[in-house]
């Protein structure tokens, strides 16, 4: 499970700017976002929960390594049980589920787990946010355009009102594949809707890409 697109830019564009006290990463793998998120929040205490046993060993290497690892615990579990069993409340909870729940699983169970709604439907993910998130917290995830619509009437339906959306397209011109939202309990009216390309060309990338994710790329 190699570090994506799609974890780095969740990790660097979910909005830290009220530098909440406590994170929860549901669904961490091997701890990417989590440790993003430590890097840009000077004293947050960051809860990670995962359910495979491969990504949790390789998760709890990384924290440990990290300079951050005072304030990272991993949890190896399943959002549903943490959710049932914790007594905990965040100030943010972010989230890379497991998605494609329309398309062909993959052969290997693990990455079928990581990448499929198998072990987290949508349903599942809203229920432990909506047990877990603080009454002024906020919830900011990133899923395929093909699955956006869907989880955006699930969530709004569960009282959850969408603050703010990103748009992502691999190239100008060329659709959306993903899309970025942050979600609170506080109602809005509209929200602030945005777009970003991340290639010009091949492996040249825009400078409202470089600009979100300077912070974490060696060659930026």
């Amino acid at each position: 499970m190699k570090v994506g697109t799609d974890g780095v830019l969740l990790g660097a564009w979910t909005p830290v700017d009220l530098q909440p006290a406590k994170i929860l990463d549901a669904g961490t793998g091997t701890g990417l976002v989590a440790l993003m998120l430590a890097q840009r929040t000077r004293n947050a205490m960051i809860d990670a929960v995962e359910i495979d046993d491969a990504a949790c060993v390789d998760a709890r290497i990384n924290f440990e390594a990290s300079p951050w690892n005072d304030r990272l615990n991993l949890y190896h579990a399943s959002l549903q049980d943490f959710a049932e069993n914790s007594a905990s409340s965040y100030d943010l909870i972010v989230s890379n589920p497991p998605f494609f729940s329309g398309s062909m699983k993959n052969e290997c169970s693990r990455k079928a787990t990581a990448r499929h709604d198998v072990s987290l439907t949508a349903e599942d993910l809203l229920e432990g946010v909506n047990k877990l998130l603080s009454v002024d917290g906020v919830f900011s995830l990133i899923l395929p355009v093909y699955d956006y619509e869907s989880f955006r009437l699930k969530a709004a339906c569960s009282g959850m009102y969408e603050q703010k959306r990103l748009m992502v397209h691999p190239n100008p011109g060329k659709p959306a594949k993903r899309v970025l939202s942050v979600w609170t309990r506080k109602q809005v009216n509209l929200p602030i809707i945005e777009s970003l390309d991340v290639e010009e060309s091949r492996h040249k990338y825009t400078p409202g890409f470089k600009n979100i994710v300077s912070g974490f790329y060696l060659a930026f």
